[in-house]
Order: C-alpha cells, then structure tokens, then sequence
C-alpha cells in the first residue's frame, strides 16, 4: 500500500493523515503498522523510476483502499490517490469506508498484518505480493478491464 497527508475530519469517521516516521512512545501495532506504511510509500515515491512499468500503468490515478486486519484484532482502513503512478496522498480513517472519498476505490487490497509485513520485509515485494494473491492472503480487487488486465499480466511475470 502505498504519503503526505489529506486529513480531514467528517461526520462519517476521523481521517488521520500519515505522519511519516513518528510514532509515541504507546504506539498501537496499528500506529506502528501505519508509519511503517507510511514511510514506505515516501521510499516508492523516491524510487519511483526503479518501479516496474506494468505496476505503474496499474495504479496510474487510482484510488487504492486498504483493509488490514491487525494482529490485535483492530482494522486499519487506509487510502492511497494516486496520481500518475505516485502516491499523491496517504491516509487512514476509522470506518470500512472511507468517509472523502466522492467515487469509491477502483482497486481495493485486503489482508492481514502479517502478510503485510512478509511483503514489506522480502527482497522481491513485487514477487512476494503476487505469491500471497496467488495463495489468497493478499485479496486485490479490481474495476475495469484495463486494469484488470494490467493485474493478470503482472501475475504472469512474476509468479
């Protein structure tokens, strides 16, 4: 998943912006989870030119919702706009939807915190995403044609 901030309160739940690299003290294993996240979409931004062409072609302009189970049993609902392949904005909030968001996601990724951090630890996160589609802990939904298109190719390359 995948920077800046883009918090802003609503009635349909608190949105919190990513704050890159700050953690207190109490930190929950979804503060922890969420900075680790956060920090990482800094880094994919940064090497933006090293990230394969199918990858960036997938996520172009979307709207990219995560859902996390943590290991503590809580959800963390996290939002990725991006634009032109970057990550524009990065943020979480508290309900199953997120509470700014005018269309809804085009691409929605589902899992577990462990599986979460295996991807964010492997030498091959790419490689390592597409074995966790593959085995089911890692769900990725997606609208459209092209898109879904640009998914089953990176499947096929990288499996």
């Amino acid at each position: 998943m995948l920077v800046s901030s883009a918090g802003v309160a609503s009635s349909a739940g608190d949105v919190k912006p990513a704050s890159t690299f700050k953690t207190s003290v109490n930190s929950s294993a979804e503060n922890d989870l969420y900075s680790e996240l956060s920090a990482q979409m800094e880094l994919y931004n940064e090497n933006f030119d090293n990230v394969p062409s199918l990858v960036q072609r997938l996520v172009g302009s979307e709207e990219i919702a995560g859902r996390i189970k943590l290991n503590n049993g809580e959800m963390l609902y996290v939002t990725l706009l991006m634009n032109g392949g970057k990550v524009g904005d990065f943020y979480r909030y508290d309900t199953p939807n997120d509470p700014n968001s005018k269309f809804g996601p085009t691409i929605t990724v589902e899992s577990d915190e462990d599986t979460i951090r295996e991807i964010l630890n492997s030498d091959d996160r790419l490689r390592k995403s597409v074995e966790k589609m593959n085995d089911g802990s890692l769900k990725v939904e997606i609208e459209g044609f092209f898109r879904k298109t640009v998914l089953w190719s990176i499947k096929q390359l990288y499996s």
